[in-house]
């Protein structure tokens, strides 16, 4: 990396959230470092006072802070380029992204590994990665700048949009489908057979052939080691930028918004609709045929059994509002407490 302030500045400029550029603007950047760590040469993304005095002692070439701190810093740092965001998390996101990604297609040998096995009728993209054992099956439609990464296995007629990243070890189911720019991390499963069976009179299990596909949107990620079955009939569906932790599971026929947060050990019921903007934390569970609505979080290992049809904060199993769950819980706190004092009645009136 070989850049100066002034340049990020006029490449990035409104679509990193940049406002204003101050200070040395020819200073010189070399790379991008976390505040706790910074030395000469440095970019820093600087949260507040406390941290812009730590790298001003460390050394850095260039910060981008926030609005609130500009006067202080443009007295302190004169010999350093400031960018100012709007956005500091945004920004660091997208100044990140230009400058400081990993190169997944770096990986020493030819785009397309002589180990990858293509089915003759498939059509690859010129810009197209393929690692070393990638499977890719007949009737697949392979979007313009994948990165299909080794061991990947790509079922017959799935469609990958453009600009898709899939890490090692990760199968796409048949019919798929995976919209532009996803990410999709190792190991993880995208169209596996949902859990569908019926019981006999001596409770046999006899398997209902689940022939659905799952569809998901644009600028969706899906961490490692997760699990989207395919519907039984009709789509398993993931709403555009949605965003998933690792070990997560979405069993069949679920239908999800836009941009919903799920968070590692995330568990869904087959059959239910969750709204747009959903925020899942860890440990999340969702039983089957739930409808939960838009702008919902779901918090302290929240346990969802009926519909929420409220936006807010609801908490715990079986999830309560967060007001009476946190109520509920300044008082199981002290039960103990609330016990002696029972007893202490129960004496007295003997």
């Amino acid at each position: 990396m070989n850049i100066t302030a002034q340049q990020i500045y006029d490449e990035c400029g409104e679509s990193a959230a940049l406002i204003l550029i101050d200070g040395e603007k020819a200073a010189k950047i070399t790379g991008i470092a976390p505040f706790q760590a910074s030395k000469k040469g440095d970019l820093v993304f600087v949260p507040d006072m406390k941290a812009l005095e730590q790298v001003l002692e460390q050394g850095v070439s260039t910060i981008v802070i926030s609005k609130k701190i500009l006067e202080k810093a443009s007295e302190l740092a004169s010999d350093v380029g400031i960018l100012v965001s709007a956005n500091l998390g945004y920004s660091h996101a997208k100044i990140k992204q230009k400058y400081g990604d990993h190169d997944d297609a770096r990986t020493g040998w030819p785009p397309v590994h002589p180990s990858a096995i293509v089915h003759e009728r498939v059509d690859l993209p010129k810009d197209v990665v393929l690692g070393p054992n990638v499977v890719i099956e007949q009737g697949v439609l392979l979007g313009e700048g994948c990165q299909i990464m080794a061991n990947v296995v790509i079922q017959h007629d799935a469609v990958i949009g453009k600009g898709v990243t899939i890490h090692p070890g990760t199968i796409i189911g048949w019919e798929c489908k995976i919209g532009d720019q996803c990410l999709i991390l190792s190991n993880t499963v995208i169209g596996g057979e949902g859990f569908g069976y019926a019981q006999d009179q001596y409770f046999n299990h006899h398997r209902i052939p689940q022939t659905g596909n799952v569809e998901i949107g644009d600028k969706v990620t899906i961490g490692a080691n997760c699990t989207i079955d395919r519907a039984t009939y009709g789509s398993t569906m993931i709403g555009d930028g949605c965003i998933f932790d690792n070990i997560c599971h979405v069993a069949h026929n679920v239908t999800m918004g836009k941009n919903c947060i799920i968070i590692s050990g995330f568990l869904c019921g087959g059959s239910c609709t969750i709204g747009d903007r959903v925020v899942a934390s860890g440990n999340t569970m969702i039983k089957d045929h739930v409808n939960i609505c838009n702008d919902v979080y779901l918090m302290h290992r929240a346990g969802v059994v009926k519909d929420i049809t409220e936006p807010g904060m609801y908490a715990g199993g079986p999830v309560l509002p967060m007001k009476e769950y946190t109520k509920n819980r300044a008082i199981y706190n002290r039960l103990g407490e609330l016990r002696q004092q029972v007893m202490r009645l129960e004496r007295a009136f003997k």
